[in-house]
């Protein structure tokens, strides 16, 4: 994986409305992540049109940066990546097992999300911005004691797979498991059919459901076909149905930043449509 251009690199920054840290620290860091959250959504609308998903850099970029859209991990996370290396981060990329919505003593899942480990002078942080719901809005320590105010906490597994599980506390829920991951660096390459799963084959999430979210200062949408929620950082939800297929374009113009052209907005209605009534 190479960093993005000083070109790419100055025009992303602009994208995401934030200045060029002075150093690659962890403040800097968590700066960008929350950036990076609030203008950037994760969202799967081109999977739910049926085109491809390239996830070489330059097709990122001009997806997000020159587009205005946004995208899911292997496209969020790839260019975040990219970014860091330029701003001088030392990042290392790491598979995941994606285990939202299962019980926390749920079977094994299939390697399917990318998220980063930043190394820093402060010890081995996760930085990730292409999850969806719950994700962290600022890096998670993968060594020593977990911020206070942080929801998270990472559980080792007991299994032999030295995996530890990334985990959200919701007052109405409890601890829910998000994915579980190892040490081990993923080799950028290994994405590439991972990629081609998740936006192609048939059982895959993303072809069945729109997800998309993004974040709005303390709050984090989500959207999950016509369910809208708004969760602040204290455990505060705000939930609403859509049940019209141009609403939920409107939210996804309006809400969540997607830069929409006018031939993708009819299809789109269309297929929203057909979730609603499924």
């Amino acid at each position: 994986m190479y960093a993005l251009t000083p070109q790419q690199t100055e025009a992303y920054l602009r994208h995401l409305d934030t200045p060029a840290p002075q150093r690659p620290d962890l403040a800097s860091l968590d700066r960008l992540i929350a950036a990076h959250q609030q203008r950037v959504a994760f969202e799967n609308v081109d999977v739910l049109l049926d085109r491809p998903i390239h996830i070489d850099a330059d097709a990122v970029f001009a997806k997000v940066v020159e587009r205005g859209r946004g995208g899911y991990c292997y496209e969020l996370n790839n260019l975040f990546a990219r970014l860091l290396l330029a701003l001088g981060y030392q990042v290392e990329t790491l598979g995941g097992r994606v285990r939202w919505g299962l019980p926390l003593d749920a079977p094994q899942t299939m390697l399917s999300h990318l998220m980063l480990r930043v190394l820093l002078p402060e010890g081995p942080h996760l930085a990730d911005v292409g999850f969806g719901s719950a994700t962290p809005w600022r890096a998670v320590p993968l060594e020593g004691p977990m911020p206070d105010d942080l929801p998270y906490r990472l559980s080792p597994q007991v299994d032999g797979t030295g995996e530890v599980q990334l985990e959200n506390f919701r007052a109405e829920t409890g601890w829910a498991a998000c994915y579980r991951f190892g040490p081990e660096v993923n080799a950028w390459v290994d994405c590439i059919p991972r990629n081609w799963y998740t936006s192609t084959h048939p059982d895959s999430v993303f072809r069945k459901m729109l997800m998309t979210a993004c974040s709005e200062g303390e709050w984090r949408l989500t959207l999950a076909n016509g369910t809208f929620n708004r969760r602040h950082r204290d455990g505060r939800l705000e939930s609403r149905k859509i049940e019209d297929a141009a609403e939920l374009v409107e939210v996804l113009k309006n809400d969540f930043l997607l830069n929409l052209t006018d031939d993708e907005i009819e299809p789109l209605r269309l297929r929203l449509a057909g979730l609603l009534q499924g």
